[in-house]
C-alpha cells in the first residue's frame, strides 16, 4: 500500500497547477482586453455551471476535503441522482444533454450564484472563459432560431475561441495539458489514473473512502467505484 505521502504529492501538484493557470488566465484576459477584446465571466455569472464538469482524482479530493456537511449532502444527492439518470444511457451527447436539462446547477453553487468551492475549483472551471455574454453560456443551440445562430457564429472572434464555441481556446488547451500532466503523475505514483465527473468523484472521496482505495491500488479503486454503483464509463474512467 502506498503512503499518504503520495496523496500529498498529488495535492501539492494540484495547487501548483491551479496557481499557474490562474496567473495565465488573468494575464491572457488583461492582454486581450488591451487589444480591444472582451470577456464576460464574473461573480454571480453561473450559466456555465449547468455543464457537466469532469476532472482528475486529485482535484476532486482537494474539493472533498474543503466541504462542510451541507455541501457534502448536496453533492451526495447530486451524485446519486446523476447515477440513476444515466441508467441505460451510453452515448456522450445524451449524457451531456441530460445533465444540462435534468441536473440543474452544480451542487457547489451557492444560493447567491457564487462558487462554494472557488479557491479549490478544478482546472476545467478555471479555464472556461467566455468571450460572449453569459446568456450564451446557458443557451440550448438546438432551440435557437437559425438567424440568431448565424449571427452568433458570425460575431465570434475566431482567432481566440474554440470555434464554434465562444470559449477561449488557448486557456482550455492549457487546462487540459495540466490535467494530462496530473494524470501522468498519478500513474507514476499509483500505477493508474482516475478521471471523471467532479460531483461523483467528490462523493466517492467523502462517503466511500476512495482515496484509501486508490492507495491500495487500481483493483481496490475499481472495486470501490463499483461497490458504490458508479461504474459507468460516462461518469468515471480508470486507466
Amino acid at each position: 500500500m502506498r503512503g499518504e505521502k503520495a496523496i500529498d504529492e498529488l495535492l501539492d501538484l494540484v495547487k501548483q497547477q491551479q496557481v499557474f493557470l490562474e496567473m495565465f488566465v488573468r494575464s491572457w484576459i488583461d492582454d486581450y482586453r488591451c487589444s480591444g477584446g472582451a470577456t464576460f465571466c464574473g461573480k454571480g455569472c453561473r450559466n456555465c455551471c449547468s455543464l457537466a464538469v469532469h476532472t482528475g482524482f486529485a482535484e476532486a479530493l482537494a474539493v472533498a476535503r474543503n466541504l462542510d456537511e451541507t455541501q457534502g449532502r448536496a453533492v451526495e444527492s447530486y451524485a446519486v441522482r446523476l447515477r440513476d439518470l444515466l441508467q441505460g444511457v451510453s452515448e456522450l451527447p445524451d449524457y451531456l444533454r441530460l445533465h444540462r436539462q435534468e441536473m440543474g446547477f452544480c451542487p457547489f453553487l451557492t444560493d447567491g450564484g457564487d462558487c462554494g468551492v472557488y479557491p479549490v475549483r478544478p482546472l476545467s472551471c478555471r479555464s472556461l472563459i467566455s468571450t460572449r455574454e453569459s446568456v450564451w453560456c446557458g443557451a440550448d443551440f438546438a432551440q435557437v432560431p437559425p438567424a440568431e445562430r448565424e449571427a452568433f457564429v458570425a460575431a465570434l472572434d475566431k482567432k481566440v475561441v474554440a470555434f464554434p464555441s465562444h470559449y477561449v481556446a488557448v486557456l482550455q488547451e492549457s487546462g487540459k495539458e495540466l490535467e494530462s500532466a496530473g494524470a501522468k503523475t498519478m500513474r507514476e505514483l499509483f500505477g493508474f489514473s482516475l478521471y471523471g465527473n467532479l460531483g461523483v468523484l467528490v462523493h466517492l472521496c467523502r462517503s466511500h473512502d476512495l482515496a484509501k482505495a486508490c492507495l491500495t491500488g487500481k483493483d481496490a479503486a475499481v472495486g470501490c467505484i463499483a461497490g458504490a454503483g458508479f461504474d459507468h464509463p460516462l461518469l468515471l474512467n480508470v486507466t
